[in-house]
C-alpha cells in the first residue's frame, strides 16, 4: 500500500523494527517553500524521524531539538492528517519550523519511526517527547559508533 493523496492510510504499512519502511508520498509544507511532494524515500541515504499524527506540541518540541537530531545525522518529518492549506495557516510563522510537514497523511496513531539510510525501520514507538525520541535515534547509534 503507498500513501499519495488524502484519505489514504499506513495502518496496513507500519511494520516492526527491522522491516521496510512504508512508502509514503504526500504535499509537504516547509516554510518558505513552494507547495511540493515529497517521498519518504527521498531522504534514503540518511536517517530520518518521522513523526506520525504530529500535534502542534510535537511538532514545536521537534523543531526544538531539530538541530540535536541533525547533529546525529538525522533528518526529522513530521505527518499530520491537516490538509496543506490549513498546515500552511498554522507553521506559516512559526519560525522555528524548519522541517518538512508531510500534510493528508491519514494515521491516527501517534507513532514515531526511526529509519536508517537503507530504507529499514530501526525503532516504532510511542511519541512521548522529542527528547525520548532523540534517545531512541541515538540507541540505534551507539552500535554503529563502536
Amino acid at each position: 500500500m503507498t500513501v499519495r493523496r488524502a484519505g489514504r492510510s499506513l495502518i496496513h504499512m507500519i511494520a516492526s523494527p527491522g522491516t521496510a519502511a512504508p512508502v509514503l508520498a504526500a504535499d509537504a509544507f516547509v516554510r518558505g517553500e513552494q507547495r511540493r511532494t515529497l517521498e519518504l524515500a527521498d531522504f534514503r541515504g540518511t536517517w530520518v524521524v518521522l513523526a506520525l499524527a504530529a500535534r502542534h506540541v510535537d511538532v514545536l518540541e521537534l523543531a526544538e531539538l531539530e538541530e540535536a537530531f541533525a547533529a546525529d545525522g538525522a533528518v526529522v518529518l513530521a505527518a499530520t492528517p491537516a490538509d496543506w492549506h490549513d498546515t500552511h495557516d498554522r507553521y506559516g510563522s512559526e519560525q522555528s519550523v524548519r522541517f518538512p510537514i508531510l500534510t493528508a497523511v491519514e494515521e491516527q496513531r501517534r507513532i514515531t519511526l526511526v529509519v536508517d539510510p537503507g530504507g529499514v525501520i530501526r525503532h516504532v514507538g510511542l511519541r512521548r517527547s522529542a527528547r525520548e525520541t532523540l534517545a531512541a535515534l541515538e540507541a540505534q547509534l551507539l552500535p554503529l559508533a563502536a
